[in-house]
């Protein structure tokens, strides 16, 4: 995969290189990196591979869509939702690759690590010309050393998660049963599940703290989960946030 919940419209006005690529019927923009060979080999790629699902455009309306939940990923509006970068920006290509290689727990998004380093490279470049808004890199955001996970932590975290309201969707006890659970929809009106916290298995981003770090701080773009960079006060309330979220994930119950 919220970018202050329903933001669109990301990278308007990005003075890119624009190398015009016939790939189609139609003309691309092509991130200033990617080299005329490269779109062509990222395009038979894609055609091979990934077409089925997130279709001929990137519009996530492949043959195979329909019957998908969650449907493919729509590339036309820049949306992803596994970033290392602030909401509302683009993905680094190293985001995309990771998305790629490992794939997306609970989806049909496969992993593809049998691609070469340069097959990779070539179709998430040629992933890029999909946007309707250009391509321009996010910068990663800063992800502060992390303490030693003690309980003690995960317990001031429990405070953190009242504060930012966590149970409403998530549920108390972090079961995703909240009571705004049930209707919760996605940028594209979809209905969309709410995560089970208590199962570190179904995160789809990955369970480890700084996964879950990232997920708080950069948000799912497309999703209701938006980011909360900047609402508390210190690395350490941040830290105690992901630790209680961590232990909940790993079967712990936290006083």
């Amino acid at each position: 995969m919220a970018r202050d919940k329903w933001t669109t419209g990301v990278g308007i006005g990005a003075l890119l290189m624009i190398v015009p690529i016939l790939l189609w019927t139609g003309t691309v923009q092509a991130d200033e990196r990617a080299r005329p060979d490269e779109l062509k080999a990222g395009k038979f790629i894609y055609e091979r591979s990934c077409v089925s699902c997130h279709g001929p455009r990137g519009a996530g309306d492949g043959v195979a869509a329909p019957q998908l939940d969650p449907r493919p990923r729509d590339f036309t509006r820049g949306a992803f939702k596994f970033r290392s970068t602030p909401s509302g920006t683009m993905p680094t290509l190293d985001d995309l690759e990771r998305t790629v290689t490992h794939g997306v727990t609970g989806t049909a998004m496969n992993q593809w690590s049998e691609l070469s380093a340069a097959d990779r490279r070539a179709v998430l470049l040629y992933i890029e010309t999909f946007s309707r808004f250009g391509w321009r890199e996010g910068i990663p955001v800063t992800v502060p050393p992390e303490p030693s996970f003690t309980m003690q932590s995960a317990k001031r975290g429990a405070q953190g998660y009242e504060r930012l309201q966590c149970p409403k969707c998530h549920g108390t006890t972090g079961f995703g049963d909240g009571p705004s659970a049930a209707d919760l929809k996605d940028s594209w009106d979809r209905p969309i599940r709410t995560t089970d916290l208590t199962v570190g298995s179904r995160f789809k981003r990955g369970s480890t703290p700084r996964d879950i770090y990232l997920t708080f701080f950069t948000g799912l773009m497309g999703t209701p989960m938006p980011s909360y960079a900047g609402t508390l006060k210190t690395p350490e309330e941040e830290w105690d946030l992901v630790h209680y979220v961590y232990a909940l994930s790993q079967g712990k119950r936290v006083p």
